[in-house]
């Protein structure tokens, strides 16, 4: 208890007071009352921006990680051959730090020598080619699918674990019904997996609001605030701007934000079940 006080109630409570000044980390901070929050919801288009970037962010991970996850999951309980290893393959990414899967990706989409444009052309589909981390309409689409990438073999071990709880008796009584396997997973596996997959998309959605060194390392927002998301924003205002008493207020915000749609996901939970 000392230790949540300490590191995350009392920053927290740090980061509300100062939000409530202007200060440069200079000069003494001047209380400027509820202005940094007025400018944050009224006169800064790119905050907006950043959420509406974060909300498409997520769409896409929510379809790549949880969506493959289950998939995986769900093809590599068959008992195909060399599902162990198939298992390791996908969870690999795992082990690796966000800012080395980073800067990988980044030579994979380089327009100059990168993979993806090599491969593009040795297939004779050059005119694909482009600048994908330098062009406003694929940036986002292109980082969301590394983080997708990533974060895939956890959701698949999240999904293996609920699947293994599933008794295989009621698997087999819709199999000698003539059930394909299909509607099996439909009907039968999905509907007992919603507890998993409901911990599984309020994991991804809270994640992608906290979602900062892939962005950074790839974009660090760009092009023109193309992948600007609020957790990137923040700590540009407070640190490479000296705005620290704002960049509070964008935390503030962005914490209540979080918490909000994680209560409204829990509470629709618990009414669900």
């Amino acid at each position: 208890m000392a230790l949540y006080l300490l590191f995350v109630v009392g920053p927290v409570l740090a980061a509300a007071g100062l939000s409530l000044f202007r200060w440069d980390g200079i000069a003494p901070p001047a209380f400027v009352g509820p202005a940094n929050f007025t400018r944050a919801l009224f006169a800064d288009p790119i905050f907006a921006r950043s959420f509406l970037n974060n909300a498409v962010y997520i769409g896409i991970t929510l379809a790549v990680e949880v969506g493959a996850g289950l998939l995986f999951a769900w093809a590599l309980q068959a008992r195909l051959p060399g599902s162990g290893l198939w298992r390791a393959l996908f969870f690999s990414p795992m082990v690796l730090s966000m800012v080395v899967v980073g800067l990988l990706w980044s030579f994979v989409f380089n327009p100059d020598f990168g993979l993806l444009n090599a491969l593009l052309g040795a297939l004779g589909l050059g005119g694909w080619r482009r600048a994908w981390l330098g062009e406003e309409g694929t940036a986002l689409a292109a980082v969301s699918l590394v983080s997708g990438w990533r974060y895939a073999g956890f959701y698949m071990a999240l999904f293996a674990a609920g699947l293994s709880r599933i008794p295989q008796e009621v698997l087999e009584a819709g199999r000698l019904d003539g059930a394909a396997e299909g509607t099996l997973f439909g009907r039968i596996t999905l509907p007992l997996l919603a507890p998993v997959v409901g911990v599984a998309v309020l994991l991804c959605v809270t994640g992608g609001f906290q979602a900062f060194d892939l962005f950074f390392v790839m974009t660090d927002g760009g092009p023109y605030h193309s992948t600007e998301i609020p957790s990137l924003w923040m700590i540009k205002k407070a640190f490479n701007r000296q705005s620290f008493g704002y960049g509070s207020a964008l935390g503030v915000l962005l914490t209540l934000v979080v918490a909000g749609l994680a209560y409204w996901q829990v509470r629709l939970g618990r009414e669900a079940s």
